[in-house]
């Protein structure tokens, strides 16, 4: 396939293996229901925002690939290479993969943002920059990035995700001479990594239902506590 769409692709190391730093809040299967409500949000946003054509969902977990299968038709789940383990090289991956199926432009989000919302995808990929990214609260992780494969060099892009990654990212833009574009939102800003982080999100009595109904959450239905975190998000870029 190919029309130089958009291609969004989402890592996940896996359903029950994912959100450890939670162990002491959530038992197993209770942070598995939150990862797996997450992921539904995530998928179901980026494709709701009418904005993005497909979502590569990359995983080394067969749970995690079969729950991506059964979201929406362009949900497309993509098996990672357990021989090339770790974050960036899955991403890399997806990036290939959309390459291949002929995306003009990508965009990598996590499956760990909560509160994003359709409109949050669209003000991400607005830009015209060949290169957008969206840091966590704190202004130093990178929640999202969007890059323009249009643009000279925008391809041999290295990804450095993780700690302190805006930064870095941005550092990686300069070096192939690619302009960027910082993009704040709320949906962005907000990624759940804490036992604080799960706290707050769990104070808005939305959320406190999905994590017990999960099943018959609705991807827009996280939107409740987004104002709790604005004005932070605001202050990092």
């Amino acid at each position: 396939m190919s029309g130089g769409g958009v291609v969004a692709v989402v890592p996940i190391r896996g359903l029950a293996s994912g959100k450890t730093r939670l162990a002491g809040e959530l038992p197993p299967e209770a942070r598995e229901a939150l990862t797996r409500r997450m992921l539904r949000g995530v998928v179901g946003a980026a494709l709701a925002s009418g904005a993005v054509d497909a979502v590569a969902v990359v995983s080394p977990d067969p749970a995690t690939l079969a729950l991506a299968a059964e979201l929406d038709p362009a949900a497309v789940p993509l098996a990672q290479d357990m021989a090339v383990p770790g974050l960036n090289p899955a991403i890399a991956a997806g990036r290939d993969w959309a390459l291949g199926w002929g995306a003009a432009t990508l965009l990598v989000l996590f499956g760990d943002l909560p509160l994003l919302v359709g409109h949050d995808v669209r003000r991400l990929l607005s830009p015209a920059a060949p290169v957008v990214l969206a840091p966590d609260r704190h202004g130093a992780g990178t929640n999202a990035l969007v890059l323009r494969f249009d643009a000279p060099d925008a391809v041999r892009f290295r990804f450095g995700f993780g700690a302190g990654s805006c930064p870095r990212h941005a550092a990686e833009a300069a070096r192939l001479g690619l302009s960027v574009a910082i993009s704040t939102a709320p949906g962005t800003a907000f990624d759940l990594d804490t036992p604080e982080d799960l706290r707050a999100l769990l104070e808005a009595e939305a959320w406190g239902a999905e994590l017990e109904h999960e099943e018959d959450a609705s991807p827009d239905a996280a939107s409740t506590p987004r104002d709790r975190f604005g004005s932070a998000t605001e202050s990092a870029a």
